[in-house]
C-alpha cells in the first residue's frame, strides 16, 4: 500500500503513515537503522496502528492546541479527530528533529511570518495566529495562557503577543525570565527578548533551542515521553513526570535536580502552567537532559492560584517540607533537595515586585499577586 506520508529525522526518511480506511499504521522505513525518532517509538518495534483518525501520542503532541489549532480545522476543513490531515498542514518544522510531509515530498523550510529586516509589525503574526502555518509549534496553552497568541515567525524563533484577556502577559513572562538568569543553580533558560512594532505592540522573541547552525535537535516533552494524549497533560503528576524522565536521561540526578528546580520556581513565582508539555528533554548528542526552561509567566496575577500538576497528592500549599519530600520521592540527595529549594527562593526573592513592575496591572492584581507570593514564601521559611 502507498503510505500517506513521509516521516524524516534530521535529514533521513525514517518512517511512514499510511491510511487504510480508519485505520492509520506508523511503521520505519526498512533501512532506517536509528536513532529511533522517538523514546516511546524503538526501532525494533511492531508498526503502531491507530484507528478513528488518532495518530500515536508522540505526532499528536507536534499538533499546535488552542487557537491555532481550531484556525488550523476551519482553514484545512479537517474534523476534530483527523489528526493525520492535521499534521500534514503543520508539519514541515514541529519541535525536535522530525518532520511530516506528504508522501513524495521533498523537505522545505517554513517561510518567516514576520520580516525582521524591514519595519516591524506583527499584524502578520496576529493574522497567523487565526491561520494555518507550516510550522507546528505546541506552545504555552490552558489555564491563564488558553488564549496566548504565540505562532512561529522563523525557522528558529517563536513570537508570543499578548491577548486582550491577559493583559501584559509578554512583559509578565519576560520578567520571569528575568529573575531565573543568574540562578544559582545555573538552570539553562531559553533565549528571549521583547521586541515592539511600528504600531507599539509588544512582542516576546523566543528563540528556538531545538535549532542550531548545525541542523534540528531532537526534544520531546513530558507528555511525549510518557505517552498521554495532548489533552492529558493537566492529569499526570510531577512524580509520573519524574520517573517517566528518569528512565531516558543520561544522568538521572541531574535531570530530577533541574526540574525540582522547575517545580520550586513555578510555585515561588506563581506559574501555574508547568504542565507535562511545558517540560521537554533535548539530545544535544550526549544523550537526554532536561531542555531549557520555556514558557514560564506568572499565571497567578490573572487569578490562577494552582499547581498545573498535582505533587505529593495535591495541587494546593506546597509547603518547603511537601517539596523536600518529594524531592526524597524522585530519588534526589537531602542536601541537593535543599540547595535546589535555596535556589529557588533566591531567583524569586523579588518575584512579586519585578513582575507587577512590568505592566500596568490593575489594584486587584497587585494586591492579590502580593499576598500569594509572600503566603507561599513565607510557607518556604523566607
Amino acid at each position: 500500500m502507498t503510505p500517506t506520508a513521509d516521516i524524516w529525522f534530521k535529514d533521513t526518511l525514517a518512517a511512514h503513515f499510511t491510511r487504510d480506511g480508519d485505520q492509520t499504521t506508523f511503521s520505519y522505513t526498512a533501512d532506517y537503522a536509528g536513532p529511533p525518532i522517538a523514546t516511546s517509538l524503538p526501532i525494533n518495534s511492531e508498526p503502531v496502528i491507530t484507528r478513528s483518525g488518532a495518530i500515536p501520542p508522540f505526532f499528536a503532541g507536534l499538533l499546535p492546541e488552542g487557537r491555532r489549532l481550531s484556525s488550523l480545522r476551519r482553514n484545512i476543513k479537517a474534523s476534530a479527530d483527523d489528526e493525520l490531515s492535521l499534521l500534514l498542514a503543520v508539519g514541515a518544522d514541529p519541535v525536535g528533529a522530525v518532520a511530516i510531509f506528504p508522501h513524495g515530498e521533498n523537505p522545505q523550510p517554513a517561510p518567516p511570518t514576520v520580516d525582521f529586516d524591514d519595519e516591524l509589525d506583527f499584524s502578520a503574526a496576529l493574522t497567523e495566529s487565526g491561520i494555518a502555518d507550516p510550522v507546528a509549534l505546541a506552545g504555552v496553552q490552558d489555564k491563564a495562557s488558553a488564549r496566548t497568541i504565540a505562532v512561529p515567525v522563523a525557522s528558529d524563533a517563536i513570537l508570543k503577543l499578548s491577548p486582550p484577556e491577559y493583559p501584559y502577559l509578554v512583559e509578565n513572562e519576560a520578567a520571569c525570565y528575568q529573575l531565573l538568569t543568574k540562578n544559582k543553580l545555573r538552570i539553562e533558560l531559553s533565549k528571549v527578548e521583547v521586541l515592539h512594532d511600528k504600531h507599539g505592540r509588544s512582542g516576546l522573541l523566543v528563540h528556538r533551542f531545538d535549532r542550531t547552525p548545525k541542523g534540528k535537535i531532537p526534544v520531546e516533552d513530558a507528555g511525549q515521553v510518557l505517552g498521554i494524549w495532548p489533552a492529558d497533560k493537566y492529569l499526570v503528576s510531577y512524580e509520573d513526570i519524574a520517573q517517566a524522565l528518569t528512565k531516558v536521561c543520561a544522568s538521572p540526578i541531574l535531570a530530577m535536580r533541574n526540574l525540582a528546580f522547575q517545580i520550586a520556581v513555578a510555585w515561588l513565582s506563581g506559574n501555574g502552567d508547568l504542565h507535562a508539555k511545558n517540560i521537554s528533554i533535548i539530545n544535544k548528542g550526549r544523550g537526554f537532559e532536561i531542555s531549557p526552561i520555556y514558557d514560564i509567566p506568572a499565571t497567578a496575577v490573572y487569578g490562577d492560584t494552582t499547581m498545573a500538576l498535582e505533587i505529593q497528592g495535591s495541587k494546593k500549599d506546597l509547603s518547603q517540607k511537601k517539596f523536600l519530600k518529594f524531592c526524597t520521592s524522585i530519588g534526589l540527595p537531602e542536601k541537593t533537595a535543599m540547595s535546589v529549594a535555596n535556589a529557588a527562593l533566591l531567583a524569586t526573592e523579588n518575584a512579586a515586585e519585578t513582575i507587577l513592575a512590568s505592566g500596568n496591572f490593575d489594584t486587584r492584581m497587585n494586591r492579590d499577586l502580593a499576598r500569594v507570593l509572600k503566603h507561599r514564601r513565607s510557607a518556604w521559611g523566607a
